[in-house]
């Protein structure tokens, strides 16, 4: 999403300066490369990430800097028994989880439009 505001028609427009943009969307591409599994949802995306310290200090530090820009997502973290793996749980609004899809799915062979 990397610092995208929402606008009146349930797209994400970045707010990011143009030379800053390119480096921001390759940063979470690499993050995302990293995911064992992305699974699209009803309300958003779903990412499952081996659980590390590395990983767990990169999510972190992801949530941290989207949620400046993208207060309208609800951005998730968890660790479930027996605590081998990271959920990360984007949520939307109804009006923007397309745009949410479109961005976080576009390059990710391995999403498909799992329920659960």
């Amino acid at each position: 999403m990397s610092s995208e505001s929402v606008t009146n028609e349930g797209v994400l427009a970045c707010t990011l300066p143009s030379p800053e943009l390119a480096p921001r969307r390759a940063e979470i591409q690499k993050l995302i490369e990293q995911a064992s599994s992305v699974v699209a949802r009803p309300d958003g995306v779903l990412f499952t990430f081996q659980n590390t310290d590395e990983t767990a200090h990169a999510l972190l530090d992801f949530i941290r800097f989207e949620q400046q820009c993208c207060g309208a997502i609800a951005y998730e973290l968890r660790a479930e028994p027996p605590h081998s793996e990271l959920v990360l749980q984007l949520r939307a609004p109804a009006t923007l989880v397309a745009s949410v899809q479109k961005f976080y799915l576009a390059n990710e062979p391995s999403a498909n439009d799992g329920n659960a």
